[in-house]
């Protein structure tokens, strides 16, 4: 989508999404690796992940080359993969991200630019079909971790962030036909325009962030917990 013509509340919403991702992350790096216990909302870090699958599908619609910015995605991924591992290996924190959310999306995009290009009722099809699979895939644990990106794997798989293409492409495909239904002009849906400010920023600029944002954050929570004596 170009600079010029991006639709605001598309990057309003994934602004909303990535604030709600950073304080599932806030809750998880709070109980799990400094060890101060928090009520943790995971319908929030779920809310997130969806919000972020469906506006995926959507600016495929928009998008005049999924296939580079998947692309993009996806090695994103893997260097956050690389960066996990070593983090892992090296202090122990089990923070390692195997398959996670920008892989699948990464892929998502992929699959985007030949999947949007069909009628929105064989999309959906697709997406009750990839639902339906999910059903007896999810309880498969004896065929190791070779399959792990569809959602199979045994009991010694691990990665801090898992969504796996099965079940969750459906969601990316379902925001593709919300996409062609309501942004086939590439235009706005509101009569006003929001402007500028603080959340939409954050979400045009939402993939460098997330994989800068979480050193960040542990070393805010570091100095904090320092300060008031927790750790």
């Amino acid at each position: 989508m170009d600079k010029q013509n991006r639709i605001w509340e598309i990057d309003f919403l994934r602004g909303i999404a990535f604030i709600c991702m950073v304080y599932d992350h806030i809750m998880f790096d709070l109980n799990y690796i400094f060890g101060v216990k928090t009520v943790q909302l995971d319908f929030i870090g779920d809310f997130s992940a969806i919000l972020f699958m469906l506006l995926c599908g959507i600016s495929t619609i928009l998008s005049k080359n999924c296939l580079k910015r998947g692309a993009i995605v996806f090695g994103a991924a893997m260097l956050l993969t690389a960066i996990t591992f070593t983090v892992d290996t090296v202090f122990n924190t089990r923070l390692i991200i195997v398959f996670g959310i920008l892989h699948m999306l990464g892929i998502a995009m992929m699959l985007s630019y030949f999947v949007k290009k069909l009628p929105n009722i064989l999309i959906a099809l697709i997406s009750v079909a990839i639902i339906v699979m999910y059903i007896p895939l999810k309880n498969i644990r004896n065929m190791g971790n070779y399959l792990f990106a569809f959602g199979i794997h045994d009991a010694t798989f691990f990665s801090s962030d898992y969504y796996p293409l099965i079940p969750y492409l459906a969601v990316v495909f379902i925001g593709i036909i919300i996409g062609k239904l309501i942004y086939s002009d590439r235009m706005s849906i509101f009569p006003f325009a929001l402007g500028k400010n603080p959340v939409s920023f954050i979400g045009q600029h939402s993939l460098i962030l997330y994989l800068t944002h979480q050193p960040v954050v542990l070393a805010i929570l570091f100095a904090i917990l320092k300060i008031v004596g927790k750790i």
